[in-house]
């Protein structure tokens, strides 16, 4: 190799080195906070009750801030402001509030002590809000879905890309050219979110999201719609203007777009969606 060549840079070999540094704990990963994690074994514990996860909760300030938010948000809001957690859990009810801790606890995943990812990770996090926000508008028409599940998994979907993210701090090649990142992003962050939200213990459903949102071709199980469809279309829609490769995609040739409905699509948010991203930020905690 003469010195004007430049190394090809291998991706697979990136992906094996990450793959392996997650399964060795070598490599920094955000974990969900440990008020979270605390909070989710009371709620999986069949003896527990709201009272137990209240508790629990109320010790962490900020999360109890933020489960209150969540009760009076457009997800929840009733007649009443609830201002207590308890008030919170019950009217988001128990079976629910799982998926509101994790949605909650995202917000700190998604942050990084990397100063050359920074901005990367705070744009992913607002593209996450806004395809969470179109998701929970999408999922409304559909009974068969759940709003909570909606919002984690547009919250989720793209999780992949954090861990690529920290890795490339380590290959200049890869951030000194934005093109690059992009091209390894593209291709690793599904492989990579299945991974990692399996190692979590997150639901089927959610994992298959992280494993399946970009898969324009996709063939699902069903004719049912379903979290893949609601989350592949709120991320075509939350492109759209955008200079990304999605930004031109025609929504009426898109399968996900079809089986979801033209028509509701095209109507979505009536020009509520910006004042609907705003309110779903201010409850995440953005």
């Amino acid at each position: 190799m003469s010195s004007a060549e430049t190394p090809t840079f291998d991706i697979k070999a990136f992906a094996n080195t990450l793959v392996e540094d997650i399964e060795q704990n070598r490599i920094r990963l955000p974990t969900l906070p440990a008020i979270s994690l605390e909070a989710l074994l009371v709620v999986n514990d069949a003896g527990s009750s709201m009272a137990d996860v209240a508790k629990i909760i109320s010790k962490d300030t900020s999360m109890a801030a933020r489960l209150v938010r969540y009760a009076n948000s457009p997800l929840y809001r009733g007649v009443k402001t609830v201002s207590s957690v308890k008030a919170a859990i019950t009217r988001i009810g128990f079976d629910a509030v799982k998926n509101a801790i994790l949605s909650l606890a995202m917000r700190d995943v998604f942050t990084t002590s990397y100063r050359a990812i920074q901005d990367r990770m705070e744009g992913l996090w607002q593209h996450s809000v806004d395809v969470a926000t179109k998701a929970t508008q999408l999922v409304a028409h559909f009974p068969h879905l759940n709003k909570d599940e909606a919002m984690l998994a547009g919250l989720i979907h793209d999780v992949g890309t954090i861990p690529v993210l920290i890795k490339a701090t380590e290959y200049p090649v890869l951030l000194e050219k934005e093109a690059n990142l992009d091209k390894v992003i593209d291709k690793l962050h599904m492989p990579v979110g299945k991974f990692l939200l399996s190692r979590w213990n997150f639901d089927a459903q959610l994992v298959e999201v992280a494993a399946s949102h970009d898969k324009l071709d996709r063939v699902p199980k069903s004719d049912q719609v379903d979290y893949v469809d609601i989350i592949q279309v709120a991320n075509i829609l939350s492109h759209q203007g955008s200079e990304s490769r999605w930004s031109d995609l025609d929504i009426r040739k898109n399968k996900a777009c079809q089986r979801v409905g033209i028509d509701l699509i095209l109507n979505l948010g009536e020009g509520d969606d910006d004042d609907a991203e705003s309110e779903f930020s201010l409850m995440l905690g953005s």
